[in-house]
């Protein structure tokens, strides 16, 4: 008789109609995506509410128990890659994600740059707010007549009208420049009203052709851990409604579902701009996003009519070697910073990267330890917090870009 190992399982998912959370996702077949996990990954589980007579009876025993409501919840353990989670990402996010924008001399007549740091690429008319581009953006400018400013990933510290100001160095060109390209790479913000995603999962166990197939599954969480010589580490959080169980010629039931093949991305490889500098004091970042969701017991039924998702928090938690006081006197005043930390592929640019973009962020506490060996080094809690939408500012919590 075939047993099913641990390792040969395969994780398939595809959104379902929005209409009809809890009904598998339509297609089947040679659709959906496949998930990147890693070896011991807790997977999805059905769990059901126990339910207990409290009869008297003349034998002085318990009844037998009853099995109530249904339930699926668990997680997946991933490292981050460029491409291989924007759908997830989306539907923890509720928005949708916006492809990348092409902004040419027809919109803007000619520019001009400024070397910095910080580097400046100034426009003779037109609006670069009017085109899209906003702080927290990874923007590539093409084309233009100085080669070394083109294929750059370039973050935007500010933009006005006619200039966006860019992190890095720039090569100064004082000609006026009518044939370039600047693209905002794809995007992702959070919207209002926000747009709910349930997803069918199967964990297909390949060893005996069986397949649980979990429904309703929403994206209640993502967890981002960063740390010295480790990889770009992730857990994707799921909170569902049901769990079907499929047999031998019905499973898989997403039989050629896409692959993803990026390179798992390195924590060493992140830049990290905190309060308006690069840092290279980071020992470790941890960001959280956090849905509350559950579902609702209902008679007659064993299966909520829905997963019920609330309000996002979304917090972190940094360590660092103390070179200073900033922090704490930060910490004291309640002062508003930004934080963005960008994960790319060790390649030629524009290298594929995975941004994130906090724009407002305060420390929420510091403590440390004394006596030990090698540097100080302090922890700080995060508040993270929307921001509303002003000149230059998407209304966010938070910009995810990738390209």
């Amino acid at each position: 008789m075939a047993t099913q190992s641990g390792a040969n399982v395969l994780v398939n998912y595809k959104v379902e109609l929005a209409a009809s959370p809890g009904t598998a996702a339509t297609g089947g077949a040679a659709t959906g995506e496949r998930l990147r996990f890693l070896r011991g990954s807790p997977g999805l589980d059905l769990a059901r509410g126990n339910i207990q007579s409290t009869e008297r009876r003349p034998d002085g025993l318990m009844p037998m128990g009853r099995l109530g409501g249904k339930s699926v919840a668990g997680s997946y353990n991933v490292e981050l890659s460029q491409g291989s989670f924007d759908t997830l990402i989306e539907a923890l996010m509720r928005s949708t994600w916006v492809s990348t924008v092409a902004i040419t001399q027809t919109a803007m007549t000619s520019i001009t740059t400024t070397a910095g740091p910080p580097g400046t690429i100034v426009a003779a008319a037109g609006s670069w707010i009017t085109q899209g581009v906003r702080v927290g953006d990874i923007v590539i400018l093409t084309g233009h007549a100085d080669a070394a400013n083109n294929s750059k990933l370039l973050h935007v510290t500010a933009v006005t009208t006619t200039t966006v100001t860019v992190a890095e160095t720039l090569t100064t060109n004082a000609t006026p420049d009518a044939t370039f390209t600047l693209t905002i790479q794809k995007k992702i913000i959070t919207a209002s009203p926000y747009t709910r995603r349930s997803f069918t999962i199967e964990e297909y166990w390949q060893d005996i052709d069986l397949s649980e197939q979990f429904l309703g599954c929403r994206v209640v969480s993502m967890q981002i851990r960063l740390q010295p010589n480790g990889m770009a580490l992730a857990t994707f959080g799921f909170v569902g409604m049901d769990r079907s169980l499929l047999a031998s010629g019905a499973s898989p039931y997403f039989t050629s579902p896409t692959e993803y093949t990026s390179i798992a991305l390195v924590a060493d490889d992140a830049t990290i701009r905190y309060r308006g500098a690069a840092m290279a004091q980071f020992t470790g970042l941890e960001l959280n996003f956090q849905i509350t969701a559950a579902g609702q017991s209902v008679l007659g039924s064993l299966v909520s009519p829905d997963v019920y998702d609330n309000d996002m928090a979304v917090s972190g938690q940094l360590t660092r070697v103390v070179d200073d006081h900033d922090d704490h006197t930060a910490f004291d005043a309640e002062t508003e910073f930004e934080i963005e930390c960008t994960l790319v592929e060790p390649e030629a640019e524009p290298k594929s990267f995975l941004h994130l973009f906090f724009p407002r962020v305060k420390i929420a506490g510091a403590t440390s330890v004394l006596g030990g060996d090698g540097p100080r080094i302090d922890t700080h809690p995060l508040m993270i917090g929307p921001k509303v939408a002003a000149t230059g500012y998407d209304g966010t919590i938070c910009s995810i870009l990738t390209g």
